[in-house]
């Protein structure tokens, strides 16, 4: 099937199909979803999130020489307001504030002077240890196990199941931790699971630091924007007020920046109808969703569509989605949410 869907996206491509529906489409904001760079073999771990610096190139290359205009956040903003016009605009989003993201994949970006907007979730640039859930999943794709045993400050730990119920039995310990002591016992659990630990001390798994945050933000290319603090958006007001104010107050504090913090990106991609108003009410300008497709001027700045970036897609894959092709075909199909 995977070959079948590879001739077919070929075809789009050869025939000119996909060039002549990206003039169709050229007035439609395209924005990508990146999330991070894989440093080792984090890209084979998990595909849709991490991506090698040979595919990264591949596609920024692919940009360069296309008839495609990369331009920021703000400028597609104006964009969908009828300010300004672009012809055949995209945007490059990234999601969470991964170290490896800020460190290497929006340096990329840099190189090629394209603009770049980066969602951070404040939790984990707060407690400088590894996303604990990606983690051990990470190790057990390594090491698969169903049961293992930590021997940890003299008390044995058993745990066994299924990789989600034994990341989440060691979540739940860990929760009284603080984070030495959580760092501490992930060590403990990859010499247990007979993994190196060298992705606590590389920091593969970690957010990025407000140091390194900062360094970013000196290019003009780079905006660092809103994406919760815990990265979760509950769905009762207050609680979702919380999530974004402290986001947003860490930020303004942590990097002294006079930016405007008002584009905001929804954990995981998941929205729903009755966030609007809440958004709205804190001042949120752009909200980003992970519903594929592009973007008309008339699409509500709160509801914006975007097209995962994935390691496992083929650069075919890539010209057929951003030209609108499989735009076109949802829409032939009815199977576009509103």
């Amino acid at each position: 099937m995977r070959k079948l869907r590879e001739a077919v996206y070929t075809f789009f491509v050869r025939t000119g199909i996909a060039r002549a529906l990206s003039y169709f489409h050229r007035d439609k904001l395209v924005i990508l979803c990146f999330h991070s760079m894989s440093l080792k073999d984090e890209h084979q771990f998990w595909p849709g999130v991490f991506i090698s610096k040979e595919k990264l190139h591949e596609l920024l290359n692919y940009l360069q020489r296309s008839h495609f205009n990369v331009i920021s956040l703000d400028d597609a903003e104006r964009h969908l307001n009828g300010e300004v016009q672009f012809k055949y605009p995209v945007v490059i989003t990234v999601d969470d504030g991964w170290r490896s993201s800020i460190t290497d994949l929006v340096p990329n970006f840099q190189a090629y002077q394209f603009p770049s907007t980066v969602y951070v979730t404040t939790y984990y640039c707060d407690h400088q240890i590894p996303v604990v859930n990606v983690l051990l999943q990470y190790w057990l794709w390594h090491k698969p196990s169903d049961a293992f045993d930590v021997e940890y400050q003299g008390q044995c730990y058993s745990f066994a199941g299924s990789v989600p119920e034994i990341v989440k039995a060691v979540e739940t310990i860990m929760v009284s931790f603080d984070d030495e002591q959580k760092n501490d016992f992930l060590t403990a659990i990859a010499g247990a699971l007979g993994v190196s630990d060298d992705a606590i001390s590389s920091k593969r798994f970690h957010n990025a630091n407000y140091e390194e945050l900062k360094s970013a933000m000196a290019s003009p290319l780079t905006n660092i924007q809103l994406h919760t603090h815990t990265h979760k958006l509950p769905t009762d007001s207050d609680a979702i007020h919380h999530e974004i104010q402290t986001n947003r107050q860490v930020l303004a504090t942590q990097l002294s920046s006079e930016k405007a913090l008002t584009h905001f990106c929804y954990p995981s991609g998941i929205w729903s109808p009755e966030h609007i108003a809440d958004l709205q009410a804190l001042g949120i300008r752009t909200a980003t969703t992970l519903d594929e497709g592009l973007n008309a001027t008339t699409e509500h700045p709160l509801k914006l569509k975007r097209n995962l970036v994935m390691n496992s897609r083929s650069l075919n894959q890539f010209i057929v989605t951003i030209s609108g092709v499989t735009d076109t075909l949802r829409w032939m199909m009815g199977k576009t949410r509103t």
